[in-house]
């Protein structure tokens, strides 16, 4: 064990903290995560998460097996995650479904512009990010889907939908608008509140709430 890596154990033997490994996997992935805010996706080597997380290239080895490409995946599957998070904590306060919709479209945005990754990302680097992030997908659709499912059960229970409208694909449908929205916002200025109600009364929520 080097002696970066033995202060990294004492530090966490003297706080009591238990799961170690998990602790020591966050702390590469943030730091591949700053180190690709600094440089680049493609240009940052592990040499330079290593120093960054204050650990050795055998302790990133021993965590990500597969290398730098193991730890891109997951360093960047990890920040989405951290995203829909932020967005989650964002929303939680607000009543009703357009007003959850409003708001994560508007902060979602807002931390998408303010993103150094997504800034500093150029043409070659944008095939390797969307490698990286396609395996989260199904995670990200399946986890915002289950939220929008609730929300829209909630909103039925209170008289707020249409009758008859089906829970299973309004679910579904709000999911990809919100993914594909946030991917593309196709001229529509996610800062402006008021225009993004507009686009989610009658682009999103249109036809599942009464006129």
């Amino acid at each position: 064990m080097g002696e970066r890596d033995r202060s990294v154990a004492e530090s966490e033997r003297r706080s009591g903290r238990t799961g170690a490994v998990p602790s020591v996997r966050d702390r590469i992935m943030a730091a591949a995560v700053r180190c690709a805010e600094r440089s680049g996706v493609r240009r940052f080597s592990l040499e330079d998460v290593a120093a960054e997380a204050e650990v050795s290239r055998t302790t990133i080895y021993r965590q990500f097996p597969g290398g730098r490409d193991q730890l891109v995946q997951e360093a960047a599957t990890w920040e989405v995650a951290r995203f829909w998070r932020r967005v989650g904590r964002a929303v939680a306060g607000e009543a009703t479904l357009e007003d959850r919709l409003v708001t994560g479209l508007v902060v979602g945005a807002d931390m998408i512009a303010r993103s150094r990754i997504m800034a500093g990302v150029d043409d070659a680097e944008v095939e390797e990010l969307a490698a990286a992030l396609r395996p989260s997908d199904p995670l990200v659709h399946g986890v915002i889907r289950a939220e929008l499912r609730r929300l829209l059960e909630v909103e039925d229970a209170a008289g707020r939908l249409r009758p008859g409208v089906d829970l299973d694909r309004s679910a579904d449908y709000l999911t990809r608008m919100t993914l594909s929205v946030l991917a593309s916002p196709a001229g529509v200025d996610l800062t402006d509140r008021a225009a993004t109600t507009e686009l989610v009364r009658t682009q999103f929520i249109g036809g599942i709430v009464p006129a």
